[in-house]
């Protein structure tokens, strides 16, 4: 007897400390498991969480930090698998393991499966506000707009401290349902409650979107902009001055104000909430005070479809204009402009634009040409700052019918665009070197070559004044310089200051 309960006694001895180093050990690996994770080495983290659990297999939070890292990973089916093994054993003391199998459906957009297992998490624990926040996301997804709020609501009513969130939330899902008088109210109680926070923020932009959004709706639109400007060193050819045409660079030496006068209306045939048509008319006038030579008038009718359906957006624009300039008949031009918007993860924005222009002079001197150009634009938005820095790559080729007027360009540009501390104004700065490549042409140089080095400075100021107007201020410089020496003189070297002040109306 005394045998036996001595060799009792030194099992008992060995045994636990032995179980002491495995469960120490298990949660070595554990923690390394989690240093891992959350540095983005995920299959570190795996190879940790699994030992950490072959050692101490009933330990569920092992389990639910595996499941984590699957999902970050995009693994959805083995993180699936982990957190419904992990709800099946303790649904309530492990009930966080729902809303991440909840958040993995949400990925997938299988939003319904999302409110069902929501509604498993509500069974167990009815007051916790997470479900309803959950919920009402999902709701949302599926455009059950009425039921998200009921969602959000509930939230708010079971943690006040929600209410902020909430309030921006059934903003949100106004404004999707296109009810746009509700989103601004919803929006301006977000910002009661805290205006100093990055939520009340977003909500101060919501409510300008939604303004714009409401004015979207009506059947008809108008748009007006008048400005004055001064140029200290006028380009030669009207309409390139005017910017309708690509600038081929040649100057008066001349300094001279103007105004310009834009006038845009049109009717909208078709508005649905993810599509929409139109057709309308465009006027345009630029008046020289001295230069009268370069004084041009222009009439666009056009027409154009929107797209747009998250992430994807797009843009069609074709327009049939006739300018004259100096007095005379200058251009008809057909132009062909769609505009491709992705919103990317991360806060990244990219924009492709084309344009295709079919130019017909008709003043029996300027060659007929097409034109193509692509623009490729890459913006970013700080996270909690009103800051977008922007790059960009623009190519552009016209193709004349007499080959000696033809030539390529390219562009890289540069720019910032961010709200300012100054009277509710917003900023915009842009920096962008352009190279010019002209054709073979006697007129240009002796050999007939030609390159150009453009840089260009861009400055503006923007103050909103109402919601129908707004006055900006804007200020470019540019730079030119060739290859063509003439007696050791750049022909084509020349240096511009323009300075515009605008007030634009939007009805």
């Amino acid at each position: 007897m005394r045998n036996f309960a001595s060799t009792v006694v030194l099992v008992f001895y060995l045994f636990i400390p032995a179980t002491t180093s495995a469960q120490q050990s298990a949660m070595n690996h554990f923690v390394d498991g989690v240093e891992a994770y959350e540095s983005g080495s995920y299959q570190g983290a795996i190879t940790s969480f699994e030992k950490a659990i072959e050692l101490q297999p009933g330990n569920l939070e092992f389990h639910y930090y595996l499941g984590l890292t699957y999902s970050a990973m995009d693994r959805y089916e083995e993180a699936l698998e982990v957190f419904e093994k992990i709800v099946e054993k303790e649904p309530i003391a492990f009930r966080k393991a729902y809303f991440e199998i909840a958040a993995v459906y949400a990925r997938q957009k299988h939003y319904q499966k999302t409110i069902d297992t929501l509604t498993l998490v509500e069974e167990v624990a009815p007051k916790d506000a997470r479900i309803y926040l959950e919920k009402g996301y999902a709701f949302q997804k599926l455009n059950q707009y009425d039921l998200a709020i009921d969602s959000f609501n509930k939230a708010k009513d079971l943690e006040p401290k929600m209410s902020q969130l909430v309030f921006y939330n059934i903003g949100a899902a106004h404004f999707e349902a296109e009810a746009f008088d509700e989103a601004e109210e919803m929006f301006t109680k977000a910002i009661e409650v805290n205006p100093g926070t990055p939520i009340a923020q977003n909500a101060r932009q919501a409510i300008v979107n939604a303004r714009g959004a409401k004015k979207a709706q009506r059947p008809w639109y108008f748009s007006g902009s008048y400005a004055w400007s001064y140029d200290d060193n006028v380009l030669q050819k009207a309409l390139e001055q005017a910017e309708i045409v690509s600038s081929t660079g040649e100057t008066l030496d001349k300094g001279d104000q103007f105004q310009t006068l834009n006038v845009r209306i049109g009717y909208k045939f078709l508005r649905r909430k993810k599509l929409e048509t139109g057709v309308g008319i465009s006027c345009f006038s630029s008046v020289y005070r001295d230069l009268t030579d370069n004084n041009v008038l222009g009439i666009i009718p056009h027409l154009y479809l929107n797209y747009g359906h998250h992430p994807f957006y797009a843009r069609i624009l074709y327009d049939y204009s006739h300018y004259n300039a100096g007095g005379e008949e200058k251009l008809r031009m057909s132009a062909l402009s769609p505009v491709i918007t992705i919103v990317e993860p991360h806060n990244l924005k990219s924009e492709i634009s084309l344009n295709y222009q079919d130019k017909d002079y008709l003043d029996d001197v300027t060659s007929d040409a097409r034109h193509l150009s692509i623009e490729i634009v890459q913006s970013y938005k700080f996270p909690d700052r009103d800051l977008y820095p922007r790059a960009g790559f623009k190519y552009g080729s016209d193709d004349a019918d007499q080959e000696i007027f033809s030539y390529d360009y390219y562009q890289l540009l540069l720019g910032l665009s961010s709200s300012l501390p100054w009277w509710g104004t917003r900023g915009d700065i842009s920096l962008a070197y352009e190279k010019d490549d002209f054709h073979r042409n006697p007129f240009y140089s002796l050999t007939g070559d030609r390159e150009d080095n453009k840089y260009i400075l861009a400055l503006s100021v923007v103050k909103p004044l109402s919601d129908i107007f707004q006055l900006a201020f804007s200020y470019s410089h540019t730079r030119n310089d060739s290859n063509v020496s003439n007696q050791g003189i750049d022909p084509y070297e020349f240096k511009k200051n323009v300075y515009s002040l605008m007030i634009t109306a939007v009805f």
